[in-house]
C-alpha cells in the first residue's frame, strides 16, 4: 500500500512539473495595456506548443485594419502603406511593402480558422504574427502572460 501510494505521488508531482512547462498563455498585453478578448472575437488557443490568437483582434489592437477575403481563405492585414497576407492552413506571412516589394516570413506552423455558432476566427502564434509586424514579444512565465511591445510604443 506505501508503494502504491509512492507511486501515485511520483506522478502527481511529475504531472505538476509537466503542466508547468507547458503552462497555457492566460493573458496578453499590448503596449502596456492588458487585451481582453471578448467571447465573440474568439480565445486565446495553445496548440503545438504555440499561443494562437485570433487574428481580426489582436491586429487591430495593434493598430491594423483587417480584411477577410472568403475566396483566399485569408486576411489582409493592413498598416499604413504595407499589406501583410495570411492564409488558412498556410505557414507563412506575405508582406508587400508600400505595395511593390514582396518579402514571404515562414513559420513552423500553419494558420487555422476555428469555427464558432456565429462564424469562424482565423488563427496565428501570437509570437509570429507580432514579429512579422516589429513588434516584441516577451513571456512572463509567473503571470502566464504575453507582452507584446511596438518598437516606438506610440502604434
Amino acid at each position: 500500500m506505501k508503494r502504491l501510494i509512492g507511486i501515485i505521488a511520483a506522478v502527481c508531482v511529475m504531472c505538476s512539473f509537466s503542466q508547468a512547462a507547458f503552462a497555457a498563455a492566460q493573458r496578453i498585453v499590448i503596449n502596456g495595456v492588458v487585451q481582453d478578448i471578448p467571447a465573440d472575437m474568439g480565445e486565446i488557443i495553445e496548440e503545438n506548443d504555440r499561443t494562437f490568437v485570433p487574428i481580426r483582434f489582436v491586429s487591430e489592437k495593434m493598430n491594423k485594419t483587417v480584411k477577410y477575403d472568403e475566396n483566399l481563405k485569408g486576411a489582409y492585414i493592413l498598416d499604413k502603406s504595407d499589406m501583410y497576407i495570411i492564409q488558412e492552413g498556410k505557414n507563412f506571412i506575405s508582406k508587400i511593402e508600400n505595395f511593390g516589394a514582396t518579402t514571404v516570413t515562414t513559420m513552423d506552423v500553419a494558420a487555422f480558422t476555428k469555427q464558432y455558432d456565429v462564424g469562424g476566427r482565423m488563427y496565428i502564434p501570437i509570437r509570429f504574427m507580432a514579429e512579422a509586424f516589429g513588434y516584441t514579444v516577451g513571456w512572463d512565465e509567473a503571470t502566464e502572460t504575453v507582452t507584446i511591445d511596438s518598437a516606438s510604443k506610440s502604434e
